[in-house]
């Protein structure tokens, strides 16, 4: 069983597994989604007619504007939509073949085992078709047909390459997700292994995980040794006892979404979310458990946010600052702060329950005798004026309705004092809201789940400018980038 994927990096092999593990059903979900909705039957040949609208497209898929932007934004990202900017949306003559019924059926067809394929550990462990639907699906033909056999010719290159990202991205996620639950990327950690203990250490039919073997080793995850498998040199680099750990914490955050992703199209149609979390008790059992896998990586987060502190002390000193963290999840950047000057006091803004994984992590740093804890709900409590020196808002922007930012903008200005900088932090999509690809996932997932939305600078602009947030930038950080908002009163850091 040889490894099949091109050579890569040691950092490009681990963000393509990060990839696998976090967007790559996003991506998944918004292709299949596209033909779903029936949206390439409104799309203007590029060149022959005038683009359409976002508005115009809405009306015509019966969707709203946001979950229409939702889908057809990463379709622009990938290059299979053109986005004339001011005008509209276009199909270029390279994507003609998403018109063709034949390509559409197979997009239908992928979309319909998206469900079922959740049950792949239970194939695994019973090395038979599993029951669905009053019927049975051969989940490992399945998987056997995608990845093992040979490929029937694509209409072009494009063509291939969307039918690869529509169709085994999700089942590669799928398969990275079968494989931390039976154990199978833990037992591989030690070495090599023959098939028979492998599948005794998994619970699983030995020849049902030759399949996901293969399928792993499609994906350059696994090599096979003689009659041994094992874990590929680059896989063995990046999934080591200490770092798998810190890999596996995504995927149960990944199969939150799992079902929602599956009828994004009554999302946009129908605003029916099969994950709400403006239902309060789904919101609190997914934030709590976030709030523990936040907690999980709270060192890497700590540099990122340390990061953030030394670009606001280029800015102003922090000096007895008063610092905000506003829906802090694991405390992690106001704790930053609290480690960049032996003056800062942090108050920590949020839920009880959340704020209950937040304490320990602040004694760990014996930051807690300048720590304030306030459990509140970050759209209903009183700011008051110039209390803070620093408001930060870290990944929270887009777990909140886009309608409640312009009333939640103009309290946390008024909070402001004088020099006072408001920082926000996450996802930052370019001005024409194309990419990044990483920010565009995230926006549809917070859309599906019927939360808020990632913003543009020119988004933000049209936010702070009226709250007399006349003075704003974006900087890349590791991971992550950040918003910085003043007055005007402070000065930018030099080049």
């Amino acid at each position: 069983m040889a490894e099949s994927t091109p050579a890569l990096s040691q950092t490009a092999f681990v963000q393509q597994l990060n990839f696998w593990a976090r967007d790559a059903s996003n991506e998944s979900a918004a292709l299949l989604g596209a033909f779903a909705l029936g949206m390439f039957a409104h799309l203007p040949d590029e060149g022959a007619s005038a683009p359409i609208s976002l508005e115009s497209l809405a009306q015509r898929i019966g969707g709203t504007e946001r979950g229409t932007r939702s889908v057809i934004e990463p379709l622009v990202g990938l290059g299979f939509v053109r986005l004339e900017e001011g005008r509209g949306y276009s199909l270029p003559a390279s994507s003609d073949f998403l018109r063709h019924e034949g390509f559409a059926a197979r997009m239908r067809e992928a979309l319909d085992g998206w469900l079922v394929s959740a049950k792949l550990p239970e194939a695994l462990r019973t090395g038979a078709p599993v029951e669905w639907r009053g019927g049975s699906r051969d989940l490992l033909g399945w998987y056997r047909q995608e990845f093992l056999a040979p490929r029937a010719p694509a209409p072009s290159p494009t063509a291939a390459d969307y039918e690869d990202r529509a169709v085994r991205n999700f089942l590669r996620t799928q398969a990275l997700v079968t494989s931390g639950t039976v154990g199978l990327l833990e037992a591989m950690v030690s070495g090599p292994r023959l098939l028979a203990e492998l599948a005794k250490a998994t619970g699983t039919q030995p020849e049902a995980l030759r399949v996901l073997l293969g399928v792993l080793a499609s994906m350059g995850l696994v090599r096979q040794e003689g009659d041994a498998f094992g874990f590929s040199e680059l896989a063995g680099r990046s999934l080591d006892a200490t770092s798998l750990p810190y890999f596996q914490r995504a995927l149960p955050a990944t199969m939150d979404y799992w079902e929602a992703f599956a009828h994004l199209d009554e999302a946009v149609t129908q605003r029916t979310f099969r994950l709400d979390l403006r239902d309060p008790e789904t919101a609190k059992r997914i934030y709590q458990q976030n709030a523990s896998r936040i907690t999980g990586i709270f060192v890497s987060h700590l540099k990122l946010g340390r990061k953030a502190a030394e670009l606001v002390a280029s800015m102003r000193p922090l000096k007895d600052a008063r610092v905000l963290d506003v829906g802090t999840g694991s405390g992690v950047w106001g704790a930053a702060f609290g480690l960049a000057d032996p003056s800062v006091h942090v108050t920590y803004l949020d839920s009880e329950h959340v704020l209950a994984q937040v304490k320990p992590n602040i004694a760990k740093l014996k930051l807690e005798g300048r720590a304030r804890y306030w459990a509140g709900d970050c759209l209903s409590v009183d700011y008051g004026e110039s209390q803070y020196d620093v408001i930060l808002l870290p990944q929270v922007i887009p777990a909140l309705p886009p309608e409640e930012l312009p009333r939640l903008f103009g309290q946390l200005a008024r909070a402001l004092r004088p020099q006072g900088l408001l920082l926000v932090s996450g996802y930052l999509l370019t001005d024409r809201r194309d990419g990044p690809l990483d920010a565009l996932y995230f926006a549809l997932r917070r859309y599906v789940s019927n939360e808020g939305d990632v913003l543009s600078m020119p988004d933000f602009r049209r936010l702070l400018e009226p709250v007399g947030l006349t003075s704003s930038r974006g900087f890349e950080m590791p991971i992550q980038q950040v918003v910085v908002a003043s007055r005007g009163d402070v000065p930018w850091p030099s080049p």
